[in-house]
């Protein structure tokens, strides 16, 4: 090809095409390649992490590194880039679901769809630059994956579905662990880490480390740069791709904080001080958009939540001292302060209406919860709460009650019941949890009344229950576990009737079955019934103290839904 373009050039007596050299040639050149040299990402992977460290300050790496760094085709100074050949490639005539024949077009389309238009909301639009599966597939197979899988983890009828696009979704990221791939694959990581709570700290902890390594915190002077910069116009300039990518480290900060609330463990993400402290740049404009709102005000409460996390620690279960009763009003007013900034400014959704509302206010009654549930820790089961923590137990039990109240009253939160985020789910199990235990230990010290919490909690378990999930959704484990710790609270107490009477009277079934689940096989049908599609649920795994524990116990083990099977 090369001689036929000589002979070419030489008849139209215009300048010859470049010597051909080989690749190595070309390196021992200088380290430089011509255009038509090889290109390593024309496959499209390559390392994930650069012969070269991703700080810009020399590391202890380098000097390990030194007669490598220089020569690799795969050192770069900056955030990774996606080749020119590569963005050729990357359009339909990439393999993914649809072109492998896993999943047909139409169903793809409706999946990307209902993400894009009903779920994506929830991440505060992080993937509205996507306008429907075209947009999505020249983007990334991993988030076209991504997309379909937690779109059918959503609806019963999409069971099949769903298998076919979590398989491809887990192969699709555990082939590319060792493997670099662009700032897309990180959002797909995010995606399913929100949704899929057995694979979320695995999803999440590569998402993080690939934002790491693609520097993707240092947007963020970029975007202030822009925001500050001096303007001829009436809003300031804002750099979109900056503030993109500044949105989807805040997301990955949001995601891995809740889980690091879920699980009781330290965070895995860098605390970049000088972004988390600016974060409110997001909203220099004089018409902030609602997701950035939104985005901005679950960054500030996790950064409260956090510092409760710092200062009564996450490990031991010690009693938690005298001298601490300061710091619980401290952060009670932080949260009444949070509260007060956001909520006057949150507006309603076009796809899920009032929910961003509602789900501040939710929020708010976990952060409540989340502070006065520590002051129960430590205590023996004949311990009183010590009188100096008796108001912050008072008010942990009322964000409870709260939080099963606003499910059954606002409309807004029992719409979208199936479709938010596990951490709603995991915590509202939480509250349950704990507000049956208030009443098993605390009634009279907290004035609980009994009856009226066991009617509030069946109330939201008839709602649940009746709502159709796939095997894998944590709403059918949340209903399964609520209903037997309320089936064992009722008995204890001697309220086997209580249900008498009321609408949810047909959960006394449920709960009777609930009783014996524990020495009752699945597939001898124990749980016909009590949720769609009964799941496997190991009662084994579940903790006999559930305060200040590990919150991931409510997520129980599951064969079919094992991530890297």
């Amino acid at each position: 090809m090369h001689g036929m373009l000589e002979r070419i050039c030489q008849r139209l007596e215009i300048d010859p095409p470049d010597a051909l050299r080989s690749h190595r040639e070309a390196l021992n050149d200088g380290g430089q390649t011509a255009s038509h040299d090889y290109d390593p990402d024309d496959e499209g992977v390559c390392e994930l992490s650069p012969p070269v460290s991703p700080s810009v300050v020399k590391a202890p790496i380098d000097s390990y590194l030194t007669g490598v760094q220089e020569t690799s085709p795969y050192a770069q100074s900056g955030p990774a880039q996606s080749s020119p050949h590569k963005a050729r490639r990357n359009t339909f005539g990439t393999a993914d679901m649809i072109t492998k024949g896993k999943i047909s077009l139409d169903s793809a389309e409706a999946l990307v769809h209902y993400y894009l238009t009903h779920l994506d909301p929830f991440l505060y639009s992080i993937a509205s630059s996507y306008k429907g599966i075209e947009d999505v597939r020249r983007a990334s197979p991993a988030l076209l994956a991504a997309m379909c899988t937690v779109s059918a983890f959503q609806k019963a009828e999409n069971r099949d579905l769903f298998d076919i696009c979590n398989r491809e979704y887990r192969q699709l990221v555990s082939t590319a662990l060792f493997e670099k791939r662009d700032v897309e694959h990180i959002r797909a990581l995010c995606v399913g880490s929100f949704w899929l709570p057995n694979a979320s700290r695995i999803l999440n902890g590569d998402a993080i480390r690939r934002s790491a390594d693609c520097r993707l915190h240092c947007h963020f002077h970029e975007l202030a740069e822009h925001t500050t910069a001096p303007s001829t116009a009436a809003t300031p300039v804002v750099n979109d791709k900056a503030a993109d990518r500044v949105r989807l480290w805040y997301l990955l900060f949001v995601c891995d904080q809740q889980i690091s609330i879920l699980h009781n463990r330290d965070c895995v993400m860098h605390p970049e001080n000088d972004v988390i402290e600016g974060r409110e740049s997001l909203l220099a404009t004089n018409k902030p958009s609602n997701e950035n709102v939104r985005l901005v005000s679950q960054v500030s409460l996790l950064v409260i939540m956090g510092q409760i996390r710092d200062v009564f620690g996450s490990e031991q279960p010690r009693p938690v001292p005298k001298a601490l009763s300061v710091q619980l009003a401290h952060f009670t007013r932080e949260l009444d302060q949070w509260f007060a900034r956001f909520h006057p400014i949150f507006e309603a959704d076009p796809n899920i209406g009032n929910f961003p509302s509602a789900g501040l206010s939710l929020h708010n009654q976990f952060g409540r919860l989340y502070l006065g549930h520590h002051i129960l820790r430590g205590l023996q089961k004949s311990d009183p709460i010590p009188l100096h923590f008796q108001q912050a137990a008072l008010a942990a039990r009322e964000a409870a009650a709260k939080i099963f109240s606003m499910i059954i009253e606002n409309e807004a939160l029992r719409a979208n019941v199936v479709g938010i985020p596990h951490y709603f789910h995991i915590m509202i199990s939480f509250a349950g949890h704990f507000l049956l235990e208030a009443c098993m230990k605390y009634s009279e010290q907290l004035s609980v009344s009994v009856e009226d919490e066991f009617r509030r909690i069946a109330a939201v378990l008839a709602l649940f229950s009746s709502t159709d999930v796939v095997p894998q959704h944590p709403l059918g484990r949340v209903t399964t576990g609520l209903m037997r710790k309320l089936s064992e609270c009722a008995a204890a107490l001697g309220f086997e009737s209580v249900l008498t009477g009321s609408p949810f009277e047909c959960l006394e079934g449920y709960l009777a079955t609930a009783r014996d689940f524990g020495t009752r096989s699945v597939a001898d049908g124990a749980v016909d019934g009590l949720v769609p599609a009964a799941t496997p649920f190991d009662w084994q795994g579940m903790p006999s103290d559930f305060l200040y524990t590990d919150f991931a116990d409510f997520n129980f083990a599951d064969p079919h839904f094992d991530f890297m099977t």
